[in-house]
């Protein structure tokens, strides 16, 4: 699936898609990794219904905690407590990025928001996936329960917007771009074309890589925020070019 949402646009998709796996592979685990500012409750809903729900079990739901970006999440309202509050188990990932000190006391914090989830403090999200997948299912308590409750995201100002363009980056202003980037704006991935090559662009919450592209790839990008200057953004975006 390339674009829209698993719970509005694309749920047709989704659906299909999860009976396809089941039909030609039937695997023990089924990993659904949605964008950052998908609905947990919405997600667990349609695989809670027919026709999911006549051969999956959902065993857990995971939230990653940015730790680096926790400091930030007065910003995105209720519906950044809402993943914490709806999930079983808690990454407090990047805490190398914040010092032992901050990592506790976001740790604290977040066993006060979620007392029952399990809280696993991580760097670059490693993690043995016994640890995740070990455990009984954990979901049936939190079905209909706190943090799982439908959100207008686009009421709340959430916004995923595409940068598309065959043109060339130059490099160094790229990267004056992304260290300019506002609060507002906390995500933008995907591919960027420079003279030389093509890097994978991953950025989150003020920290970015650019990762060598395995194939030439022309710039295309997708940035999520809230409340933030789209127009402006795509603008500063466009004086990358060459």
């Amino acid at each position: 699936m390339t674009s829209g949402c698993i719970c509005c646009s694309i749920k047709t998709d989704f659906v299909r898609a999860v009976q396809e796996i089941h039909r030609r592979f039937a695997p023990d685990t089924l990993i659904v990794e949605p964008t950052g500012v998908a609905q947990p409750g919405e997600i667990l809903e349609i695989l809670s219904q027919p026709p999911l729900k006549e051969f999956c079990r959902v065993r857990h739901i995971v939230t990653i905690v940015d730790a680096h970006f926790f400091k930030a999440k007065e910003m995105l309202g209720s519906f950044y407590d809402r993943q914490i509050f709806g999930a079983d188990i808690l990454l407090l990932n990047k805490i190398d990025l914040v010092g032992e000190e901050t990592a506790r006391e976001i740790q604290s914090r977040l066993g006060e928001m979620n007392p029952q989830a399990r809280i696993f403090p991580t760097e670059n999200c490693s993690l043995a996936p016994a640890l995740l997948f070990a455990s009984a299912s954990a979901v049936e308590r939190r079905r209909g329960g706190a943090g799982l409750e439908k959100e207008d995201l686009e009421g709340e100002g959430f916004q995923t917007f595409p940068f598309e363009d065959p043109g060339v980056l130059d490099r160094g202003r790229f990267v004056r771009f992304l260290e300019s980037l506002p609060p507002s704006l906390f995500r933008c991935k995907g591919w960027a074309r420079f003279p030389d090559s093509s890097m994978i662009v991953n950025y989150s919450g003020g920290n970015y890589r650019l990762e060598p592209a395995l194939d030439p790839h022309p710039t295309a990008l997708v940035l999520v925020g809230r409340k933030c200057p789209r127009e402006e953004i795509l603008e500063a975006l466009k004086e990358c070019l060459i």
